[in-house]
């Protein structure tokens, strides 16, 4: 156990790879780093996490996944990392489960060592939302059972990849929207799609599951064309060393974009003002009903260039994060006692962020009324033990509205649908959009395109200029 409270220690650790394969060593080191803190030496194994959450997005090129299903080649670094992440013995991590959704994979651990822990009952959820609903973009997720000789809770990991670019507030906020409708996680690793009325499946939100959302969510910084924080920032990537600052480098759309040497947290707080997850959780009400986050203190993890500057044409944006749902009464029970990034990570556009904290093993409480009405007003159904009183809404009840039970009917059709679509049509469109990435993103693929485009050209002249075309076209006999 981590503490003598009771209390699990978990890590997360969230990274788009940029489609770049990533090297075991260089994510074992920077793992290693966020454990013991810069100290030379593991002093306790009791300092070591208990569980650990890879939310990785982007593993390798499109066509590798989607053709070739080529996944394992990528996840082995990541897998490696951390299975031998001490170096205090062969395998102080064991590999518990993986779950996938296209280009997503959420990957959990659990410390060997620590006999006293026991994962039981691992359910699994995809959710996509790319084009065409191909797995571009998604979520995938893990729930499990831990328990302790004591007690137990239930812990939900969710890795997702939202949809990009600027301007797309609304949509990423429809994304997690999606995900609360289309998870459905089944006893027992087993779907089944007869029980209309979803008593067979469980939602995302759910009593006494603790969740903890994380990966590149993609909100951006909102800002004004000709914005520019009043604090100016450093000048290069957090882990240099510069102090000399540069000049600004006006970007496409004009914004003066300043890099960094160290989180200058009055130019943080500043910027995020503007952050459109804040916006979205807090002032628009519209996504992360009920989620929570650290206090974000490090500077912006996208976009950078091969020279680990921020990229000119686009607004560095916190588009990596990790959000965690407390259901203990007052928020008592997630702690996070760190949440950073990690720079010296530097093969992506992105650098990777974490969070470690504890968790309480012991069952938090139900949903609360109030949540479990804002989800119904959002067509959100959960898994309840009890279904809420009715709640004035403009001075009509809520179940006269739309009642919850047409809610869930509405959302287990829709969990059905999206269940049979990622293991027919989807998977379909996502073998045709991975050959047409071959072809174009390859110099096989260019070959082969080429040699195509070629032969159809020449059976076309050769057509044209047979005897038997011309003879055709000017007596008109055949």
């Amino acid at each position: 156990m981590s503490t003598e409270q009771d209390n699990l220690k978990i890590l997360l650790f969230t990274f788009n790879c940029g489609q770049v394969p990533q090297n075991s060593t260089a994510i074992r080191k920077a793992l290693w780093s966020t454990i013991v803190q810069e100290t030379p030496k593991l002093q306790q194994q009791s300092d070591l996490p208990d569980i650990i959450f890879l939310s990785l997005q982007e593993l390798g090129p499109i066509y590798d996944f989607f053709l070739w299903g080529n996944a394992d080649a990528y996840l082995t670094p990541f897998i490696d990392a951390v299975t031998h992440l001490t170096e205090i013995s062969h395998a102080v991590f064991g590999h518990v489960a993986t779950c996938s959704a296209g280009l997503v994979f959420g990957v959990l651990f659990r410390r060997v060592q620590s006999a006293s822990i026991k994962i039981s009952n691992v359910r699994t959820s995809v959710v996509k939302f790319g084009y065409f609903e191909t797995g571009l973009k998604g979520a995938a997720s893990i729930r499990v059972d831990v328990s302790s000789d004591t007690s137990s809770t239930e812990l939900t990991f969710v890795a997702a990849h939202l949809t990009a670019n600027e301007g797309y507030r609304e949509i990423r906020d429809h994304n997690f929207q999606d995900i609360a409708r289309k998870a459905a996680f089944f006893a027992e690793n087993s779907i089944s799609l007869r029980k209309e009325d979803g008593t067979d499946r469980e939602f995302l939100y759910k009593d006494g599951s603790q969740v903890f959302i994380l990966g590149d969510l993609n909100y951006r910084v909102a800002v004004s064309p000709n914005a520019q924080p009043s604090q100016p920032a450093a000048t290069t990537v957090p882990r240099a060393a510069s102090a000399l600052p540069d000049q600004c480098k006006p970007t496409g759309n004009n914004l003066p974009i300043q890099k960094w040497v160290a989180p200058q947290h009055s130019f943080v707080e500043e910027w995020l003002r503007d952050d459109e997850l804040s916006i979205s959780r807090k002032h628009a009400g519209t996504a992360f009903f009920g989620y929570n986050e650290a206090d974000v203190t490090f500077p912006p993890t996208y976009k950078f260039n091969s020279n680990r500057e921020y990229t000119p044409r686009r607004v560095p944006s916190w588009c990596d994060r990790v959000l965690y749902f407390d259901m203990f009464e007052g928020g008592s029970g997630v702690k996070i006692d760190q949440y950073a990034s990690l720079p010296e990570v530097d093969k992506s556009d992105h650098i990777p962020v974490y969070a470690m904290g504890t968790v309480p093993i012991k069952k938090p409480g139900g949903l609360s009324e109030q949540l479990v009405t804002i989800l119904h007003k959002n067509d959100i159904a959960a898994s309840t033990v009890t279904t809420c009183q009715p709640v004035l809404s403009r001075g009509v009840t809520l179940d006269r509205q739309v009642s919850p039970a047409a809610i869930r009917a509405r959302q287990v059709k829709l969990q059905n649908r999206h269940i049979i679509a990622c293991t027919g049509r989807i998977k379909t469109m996502e073998k045709l959009i991975g050959g047409l990435m071959y072809l174009v993103l390859t110099p096989t693929g260019n070959g082969i395109l080429l040699a195509a485009i070629v032969g159809l050209v020449s059976v076309y002249v050769s057509l044209r200029t047979s005897q038997f075309g011309v003879n055709s076209y000017r007596t008109g006999k055949t």
